[in-house]
């Protein structure tokens, strides 16, 4: 059954190990455009199903938000004495980046191994199933994100230029997503227990960053820490454009196109290097 997977006749040659990443991403890039049209049908029934039979329906994609965050918002804003309004929008600025974060890390754990019926029996780039986990948790973003914006401006906040650099932004952080949704689902396939370790480990990360607390809330000496963590730029990047209203600096840009650009190296190497063995894994 295995053997029958990896067909022969010129998708993946014999020496893929020998495969330069650069040929390597390639034809994968131009697998996955062949593939658009089953990716788009992937991701419409993912969020159709999530949703079905729901008087609300896609409608919950923007409750969800607002009622949590809302909640989250009031109460942490009497605990650190913010103005209910700013800290909503703050608070929302940093929550909805970290929720697709790890709606697109932890569905990306179980992309493969969730699917190995379709990978045993035919042949699709490793890519595909990571890539429809991220573009779904994407379409439950930019819907929280409408919510924000509608919530925003109803608390008095003003339309700013900064705004316009959203989608360059978002783009950033699908990248990233998409890149460690990858390598956690390739390493899923060798260790079950990631998914599990993921989950808790992402658990613990949040209380570990200014999501809930402004950062300027931590003694100085620790504020270094949040240096440290990569997940971090990727909040400051949208804490800029939201809730300051500011157009971020170079660095402020640089940081995380450059770990997004790290992860999507490392991800890729490490399927270029398993991609023949995975599916006899599974």
């Amino acid at each position: 059954m295995a053997g029958a997977a990896e067909p022969t006749h010129g998708v993946i040659s014999d020496g893929a190990n020998s495969e330069s990443l650069v040929k390597f991403l390639g034809k994968n890039i131009t697998e996955l455009a062949n593939l658009k049209y089953a990716i788009a049908s992937f991701v419409v029934n993912n969020l159709r199903r999530r949703y079905h039979n729901s008087v609300v329906g896609f409608g919950w994609s923007l409750l969800n938000p607002l009622l949590t965050m809302g909640v989250m918002a009031l109460i942490f804003s009497l605990v650190f004495h913010q103005d209910p309004k700013r800290f909503t929008v703050y608070l929302f600025g940093s929550m909805l980046p970290w929720t697709y974060i790890v709606e697109s890390l932890v569905g990306g754990s179980t992309a493969l191994t969730a699917h190995e019926s379709f990978l045993k029996k035919l042949y699709l780039p490793k890519t595909f199933f990571p890539l429809v986990v991220v573009c779904v948790a994407t379409c439950n973003f930019l819907l929280s994100m409408i919510s924000l914006l509608i919530l925003g401006f109803a608390f008095g906040m003003k339309p700013s230029l900064s705004l316009l650099l959203l989608p360059l932004a978002t783009a950033v952080l699908f990248s990233f997503n998409f890149a460690m949704a990858l390598l956690l689902a390739v390493g899923t396939v060798y260790l079950r227990d990631l998914t599990h370790l993921v989950t808790v480990f992402l658990g613990v990360v949040f209380y570990m960053m200014p999501i809930i607390y402004p950062i300027d809330q931590m003694p100085q000496e620790y504020r270094g820490l949040f240096l440290c963590n990569p997940f971090y730029y990727f909040l400051c990047l949208f804490r800029a454009l939201l809730y300051e209203a500011r157009i971020p600096t170079a660095q402020e840009w640089s940081i995380p196109v450059g770990i997004s650009f790290v992860a999507l190296f490392c991800a890729l190497y490490v399927l270029r290097k398993k991609d023949k063995d995975i599916v006899y894994r599974l």
